[in-house]
């Protein structure tokens, strides 16, 4: 129950605190809600009132179920959050970075994120829950990762301006820091919306994937998926990889298909340290009786 209770306060404050640092940058430059801002700033607010609604759904729970779920993915949320505030931090200092250290972020996510349905599916046995799980997981990193880079944006102002120079130039408004408002406005209703559908999709593909792998009458096929996934991994990463060394316009084909073979992989891993760890513990249990 406490933890419970917990969970719920921080989406709330969370959302509360996300909410306020808008309202610090809008009050401070204006004109980054004049024309297609305002309808950004409604955006951003509509979706944040739905994740502070998903705080109170969180209190009001009963179903003991329901309430594992939600905490699962919340603590696995608080990782990705740090995953994103590193990832933040790196490309705000480091300039010109390897492909290594600018998927690596991505790919941990996309990791994790598979991590909460399938833990949340160990935990509960049911799809659904797993999905909820996904969701609050998103829900907490979303608010982490907010809360951070606008703060960020806010303090460091003139470092964030260099960044967004080229973007100022070509976006044709007149007020620097009012561009570098309505940015985070943009950004941020990208985030609210992306983060729990991309983790909905994870969740469920590392569900599904943990489902499979719990049958005991599959174990020869999840032996042989467990030494599969890193081959699926490496061909996603190889064609990521090409993508970022080939002109923009001919990288959709590589850039989705990489992610979708990497995505499924990392979705995998948690089932498999899973099912290799059982196997390790009933082993070693058979071998002490």
């Amino acid at each position: 129950m406490r933890r419970q209770q917990m969970l719920a306060w921080a989406i709330v404050l969370g959302t509360y605190l996300v909410l306020s640092l808008i309202a610090v940058g809008i009050i401070q430059h204006r004109a980054s809600v004049q024309g297609s801002g305002i309808g950004l700033l409604r955006t951003d607010v509509a979706l944040l009132v739905v994740y502070g609604f998903a705080g109170m759904i969180a209190w009001k729970q009963r179903s003991p179920s329901a309430i594992t779920a939600a905490i699962v993915g919340a603590q696995i949320g608080l990782v990705v959050g740090a995953v994103q505030i590193a990832n933040h931090l790196i490309e705000a200092f480091v300039p010109i970075r390897p492909f290594v250290l600018i998927i690596s972020p991505v790919l941990l996510m996309l990791a994790l994120l598979g991590m909460a349905g399938a833990a949340a599916w160990e935990r509960t046995g049911s799809l659904v829950l797993a999905v909820i799980s996904g969701i609050y997981c998103a829900i907490v990193a979303t608010l982490i990762t907010l809360c951070f880079a606008i703060s960020f944006n806010l303090v460091f102002a003139a470092r964030v301006d260099w960044q967004l120079r080229e973007a100022f130039a070509a976006s044709g408004m007149i007020d620097r820091a009012g561009f570098r408002v309505r940015n985070i406005l943009e950004a941020s209703s990208e985030i609210l919306v992306r983060m729990p559908l991309l983790a909905m999709c994870l969740a469920f593909a590392g569900a599904v994937i943990q489902v499979w792998m719990s049958r005991e009458a599959r174990r020869v096929l999840v032996l042989a998926a467990s030494f599969l996934a890193p081959f699926v991994f490496a061909l996603g990463a190889a064609a990521l990889w090409h993508a970022n060394a080939i002109e923009r316009a001919a990288r959709p084909p590589f850039v989705l298909s990489g992610v979708l073979l990497t995505g499924v992989a990392l979705c995998a891993a948690y089932p498999i340290w899973s099912f290799l760890h059982g196997s390790t513990v009933g082993s070693s249990s058979a071998g002490n009786s």
